[in-house]
């Protein structure tokens, strides 16, 4: 075959040559010629007419789709192929693999992708993913096993619940302080509350670091959450007449978590470890030990004239003072008994405030409660009057007929 004419149609890049073709058979044929990504392309027709037409209709396709004048170079294809495989090492293609760097990009605001893996590593590497809600049901049973009180059962399972439910599917270690702080501010409840709240997610948090979920050279993020202020309200308190009432309601060994929190003040959970080893009867105290007090610091407490009256009747030499299931339970049951509303922690609340109006000396007090004199001072300073408190430790039980 050999060429006759050529006919261009278009121009400079997006240009495409028709040939005549004239074959031994003396049928003459139309060739289109172009180049497309560096490649030359041929196709031939039976007529000048549907060869023109295909050439018009591949130029302004091209003008639609490859809108660059740029030409395409043997280095382009070898970028292009080195992309592509970078991209398959993570089951990505070139597309997916720009798309999630710009995302990330956009994320960073114009910073440093690297420096965010960076500080990935140096707050996640080693460390097993944990979600949220398995790091609070191991907590909870550490808790348990620790032995703490029913009533700190009840709260904290309450409390670990509403925090399962906004944080239950994430990674504990992708929770930032940013995310809590907006937590804390839109919960229900005043700043007490808040800083309840605040104060357990720590020591969710802190358990969490000691187990090696967290990242240990770290403060969490609930340690760098804000704090709320707001006015002190005073303690709730039990008077005189309701703790007769609650007394006269109250058989067996009850008794002896309501007379040991009312006249002694010592925490539910440690009247929960005291043996009767502790109730030292000659030297007129109560021991709690360093292990056994909140605080992990010793302290004594005195046994004073109401307390061993209302205790000597149930004395043992050894063995669990108030081994009692659910007591806490049976506390609530025996207050609505006693037409009384009950009020939590109540009864240590009411032992400080009437200890410190019957003896005005917050350090000592203070001592007795393990608590720090600014707080007591703070809390329980004039809450009562010095004639009310001669009437909470003057209660005694019942003369026996």
């Amino acid at each position: 075959m050999r060429r006759r004419s050529i006919i261009t149609v278009g121009s400079g890049n997006e240009e495409i040559k028709i040939y005549t073709l004239r074959r031994r058979d003396g049928y003459p044929s139309f060739q289109c010629a172009w180049y497309a990504l560096g490649t030359r392309k041929a196709k031939t027709f039976a007529s000048i007419d549907a060869a023109k037409l295909f050439a018009q209709q591949t130029i302004s396709s091209c003008r639609h789709e490859l809108p660059s004048t740029d030409p395409v170079t043997q280095r382009d294809f070898e970028l292009m192929r080195t992309c592509e495989a970078r991209a398959k090492r993570f089951d990505l293609n070139m597309v997916s693999a720009f798309e999630e760097w710009s995302d990330a990009k956009l994320a960073m605001k114009g910073g440093s992708i690297l420096d965010a893996v960076r500080f990935y590593n140096a707050t996640h590497a080693g460390l097993p993913t944990k979600l949220f809600k398995d790091v609070a049901d191991e907590c909870f049973a550490a808790k348990q096993a620790a032995g703490i009180s029913e009533a700190y059962r009840c709260n904290l399972q309450r409390y670990l619940a509403q925090f399962k439910r906004d944080f239950g599917p994430q990674p504990i270690a992708d929770i930032t302080t940013a995310q809590l702080d907006a937590w804390l501010r839109a919960a229900n409840g005043n700043h007490t509350s808040k800083n309840n709240l605040r104060r357990l997610l720590v020591m969710l948090f802190r358990w969490a670091r000691e187990t090696g979920y967290l990242t240990q050279d770290r403060r969490t993020a609930p340690e760098r959450a804000i704090t709320f202020n707001g006015p002190e309200g005073a303690p709730s308190i039990f008077t005189p007449d309701e703790m007769r009432k609650l007394l006269d309601a109250c058989r067996g060994t009850l008794l002896l978590p309501l007379v040991i929190g009312g006249f002694s003040g010592i925490r539910a959970a440690e009247i929960a470890r005291l043996d009767w080893e502790d109730v030292l009867w000659d030297r007129g105290f109560i021991e709690i030990k360093a292990a056994k007090a909140k605080t992990r610091a010793r302290r004594l407490l005195p046994l004073l004239p109401n307390l061993r009256a209302w205790l000597e009747p149930m004395r043992k030499a050894k063995g669990s003072v108030c081994a009692l299931p659910h007591a806490h339970t049976q506390l609530l049951g025996l207050a609505r008994k006693a037409g009384v509303r009950w009020r939590q922690n109540a009864l240590r609340h009411s032992y400080a405030s009437y200890r410190l109006a019957e003896i005005p000396d917050a350090a000592k007090v203070a001592l007795e409660m393990g608590n720090s004199p600014d707080k007591l001072f703070r809390h329980y300073r004039a809450l009562v009057s010095t004639e009310a408190a001669k009437e909470w430790f003057a209660i005694m039980p019942p003369k026996l007929t």
